[in-house]
């Protein structure tokens, strides 16, 4: 599983760093992905489908 954030999406809502924050952390005005998960991970999919303008792409 690859997770990338397009900063130039991101409005920095931190709802991805609440739902994987071993992920995700917010940087500045943007989210950041600290470490790739290991595996499959439901939360970074939870986060992903609940960004709310769509910054976040999980590929597997």
């Amino acid at each position: 599983m690859t997770v990338t954030v397009d900063a130039s999406r991101c409005i920095a809502c931190g709802m991805c760093a609440y739902a994987a924050p071993e992920v995700f952390r917010i940087v500045g005005s943007a989210s950041t992905v600290l470490a790739q998960p290991e595996g499959k991970s439901p939360r970074v999919r939870d986060a992903a489908n609940g960004c709310p303008v769509n910054a976040i792409r999980v590929e597997d």
